[in-house]
């Protein structure tokens, strides 16, 4: 039985939400293009949940922790873009 990886994603404003959405995109997309074998494409599921403080975040569930870890260095290479943008 294969467990859930979780990446918690802090989303405080609808820009965000769709840097997120933008990220995740571009994620799969250079993931499945890059891929020989289309059915090794990352398989994962985005929900959006509450803090305990109320706040909204975004979980981003991966089927494996290859994909999991590859999204983690994605993501924050892409922050440190935009932010140096």
């Amino acid at each position: 039985m294969m467990s859930d990886i979780v990446v918690d994603l802090n989303v405080r404003s609808p820009e965000d939400d769709a840097f997120l959405a933008a990220t995740l995109d571009a994620f799969v997309t250079q993931q499945i293009n890059g891929s020989m074998n289309s059915d090794d494409g990352p398989q994962m599921m985005v929900r959006t949940a509450f803090t305990p403080n109320g706040e909204i975040c975004k979980k981003v569930i991966f089927q494996s922790q290859k994909w999991a870890e590859a999204f983690v260095v994605y993501w924050e290479s892409r922050k440190l873009q935009a932010n140096a943008a």
